[in-house]
């Protein structure tokens, strides 16, 4: 787990200078504090700091093949190395290290760009070809770690967080419709970043660049469903699923190092848990977060789990008297506009887990792959109450809207309130609208006319649209379609950004079990009546993870990390919120109608509407405005 970047002057022969390596590796010393490491070869340079996993002694990048043709730096972790090791020796190829990186080099010379393919693990890769005089960028197949890049008047830069970028000279102008996307998502859709001269490489792909230019190519895909398992009684699937799961933790928890695991007392991490412990004897360090609000806090859960599975708990209870005396802190690490606020528990706690370990594992992914939201069956719903006239659908809806608000953890009233928003629309773009912060109307009204007219579209359904298309082109159905598109789109844009930008702020490595290669394949031969059967959603994880808990915990609802924002920002946060969204904050972002946030904020506080979210995308919108483009 490291950070790299690199120059790569294509266009010309410009050399490549130490101090410009060195001055965009300084951004990235919290993601690898141990070391660093350079490599220079006139017009080509690769930087590198490391977080010690593997390998302590010798797995310092760059790391290159025999006869030094070959360079690499990447960041992340190659599971099934061992393995691959092993396979590249029989062929001829000698190791110097012991560190999964060299599988890089050698796998390169034997297939060339299609090496991915043969890669489980998470990883942001650059490889340089000495010989053929090309760069090679590669992202993971999901997205667990980030890679950003921009074309400049030389030819290419890349790294693993925008601020190198921004420290070795890239403009800092923002692209708006990148801006318009945020607020409705409340997250950058990849490939933008915010920024009009940086993009994102997108999952699963890569990007090839020589003295002839760059091209981006999608290397991996989601694998066709096959529905194989369908014959499979539930107990039949349910133990395939945890003996699949077994041998993946067997592989994620290789490590020189201690390993631990988030246990937020949900399903994706208790199931992780209760298969680490009672399948593969491997007692963890948990760490988890918990809130003094009952409909938020999930910690009893958390122990009851740890409890039956003999695990050390490590806790942090928030307040808002903790996050006013960080949240400077947190901001200054979202280099691109990311509303999620559940990145606060979660870099509360791995700031405490990164007191005890180097590296943990988390639960992210079982929610995409394995029918995870309501929004997975609601579209079911919706095309039965789109049956009943309209006359009475409106009445239905304004009775909702006067509802009396809730500040509690997705309250009924707000469930209601979005589900009659959304029920009007195709299963499209009712995914969408179920999901959308500021739809085109509020941001008629939250953006200033000049820059309305500069936007290509306004209501931004189409960053969704055309994976909608590509899903339908390959003869998914409507319940695999959106679970694709959340696959393809919101997982790597949020959560997995969320995760690795907070964790990656304390120094500290997060594995993602649920989205190793094998579980991603095996998602795909799961019969949709067992992902969610009903309205019961994640029945298979649930199903397994009622091999090891109660059954309370195992259909219980899920919670996660997420915070009491609606209450923080009423009380212990509102100052802060007022100051974030003054009129004098707001003025240096000249597109934004002050009067119409004042609305919001007041609708939200007097109790007419519960505005949290809208909210906290405008703080961190502003925030990240400040930190990068206002400098």
């Amino acid at each position: 787990m490291c950070g790299i970047a690199g120059i790569f002057n294509y266009k010309n022969t410009r050399p490549v200078t130490m101090e410009s390596l060195k001055t965009m590796n300084r951004e990235l010393v919290h993601r690898g504090p141990d070391d660093e490491g350079f490599y220079i070869g006139g017009n080509i340079g690769l930087a590198f700091r490391r977080l010690s996993i593997i390998d302590l002694d010798t797995g310092n990048q760059p790391i290159h093949n025999e006869d030094k043709s070959i360079w690499v730096v990447f960041n992340g972790e190659i599971y099934n190395y061992v393995e691959l090791k092993e396979t590249l020796e029989k062929q001829g190829h000698s190791f110097y290290t012991r560190s999964d990186t060299e599988v890089i080099v050698h796998l390169y010379e034997e297939y060339g760009a299609d090496f991915p393919l043969a890669l489980n693990g998470m990883y942001a890769i650059a490889l340089w070809d000495d010989h053929a005089k090309t760069l090679l960028l590669i992202r993971d197949r999901p997205g667990i770690k980030p890679l950003y890049y921009a074309e400049t008047a030389d030819g290419l830069m890349f790294a693993s967080e925008i601020k190198a970028l921004l420290s070795g000279g890239v403009g800092r102008v923002p692209d708006y419709e990148a801006v318009s996307q945020y607020l409705s998502y409340g997250y950058v859709p990849s490939p933008l970043t915010g920024f009009s001269a940086i993009r994102k490489l997108d999952a699963g792909h890569m990007l090839i660049c020589s003295n002839k230019g760059c091209h981006k190519k999608e290397y991996w895909d989601m694998p066709n469903i096959s529905f194989s398992k369908e014959t499979l009684s539930e107990d039949e699937l349910t133990g395939l699923f945890i003996d699949e799961l077994k041998m993946v933790m067997h592989r994620q928890t290789r490590s020189d190092v201690p390993v631990g695991i988030f246990l937020s007392g949900g399903i994706d991490s208790s199931l992780i848990a209760s298969v680490a412990a009672e399948k593969c004897n491997l007692k963890l360090n948990a760490f988890t977060v918990g809130f003094e609000e009952t409909s938020y806090n999930e910690l009893d859960k958390a122990k009851i789990v740890a409890g039956r599975l003999g695990l050390s708990l490590h806790e942090v209870i928030l307040s808002e008297r903790d996050i006013i005396g960080e949240i400077e802190n947190i901001m200054s690490f979202l280099d691109e506009p990311l509303f999620d606020y559940s990145a606060i528990p979660v870099y509360f706690v791995s700031k405490l887990a990164r007191s005890m370990v180097k590296t943990v594992v988390g639960g992210e992914g079982g929610d995409e792959l394995f029918g995870g939201y309501q929004t997975h069956y609601l579209y079911k719903v919706s095309e039965w109450y789109r049956r009943i006239p309209q006359s009475l659908r409106n009445g239905i809806k304004g009775a909702v809207d006067r509802l009396p608000e809730s500040h509690n953890y997705l309250s009924m009233p707000y469930k209601l309130k979005r589900f009659t928003y959304g029920a009007e629309y195709a299963y499209d773009e009712g995914h969408y609208r179920w999901k959308v912060l500021f739809d085109a109307e509020e941001k008629a009204k939250l953006l200033n006319p000049d820059f309305v007219n500069k936007l290509t579209d306004l209501e931004s359904f189409y960053a969704m649209e055309n994976h909608f298309k590509k899903a339908a082109e390959k003869g998914y159905g409507i319940q695999d379609q959106l679970m694709y598109v959340d696959f393809k789109t919101f997982l790597q844009d949020d959560p997995l950004q969320k995760t690795d930008k907070m964790s990656m702020a304390n120094s500290l490595e997060v594995r993602v079990p649920l989205l190793d290669n094998a579980i991603i394949d095996f998602s795909r031969k799961v019969p949709l009546n067992k992902k969610i059967k009903g309205v019961q959603t994640k029945y298979l994880l649930r199903k397994a993870l009622a091999k090891f808990q109660p059954h309370d915990i195992a259909f219980g609802k899920k919670r996660g990390f997420t915070p009491p924002m609606a209450m923080w920002i009423k009380n212990g946060l509102k100052d802060y919120m007022l100051t974030s969204l003054s009129r004098e904050s707001l003025s240096k972002l000249e597109f934004l109608n002050h009067d119409y946030v004042k609305s919001i904020i007041s609708d939200h506080l007097e109790g007419r509407a519960e505005n949290s979210r809208l909210i906290w995308a405008l703080i961190a919108l502003v925030n990240w405005h400040r930190n990068y483009v206002f400098k």
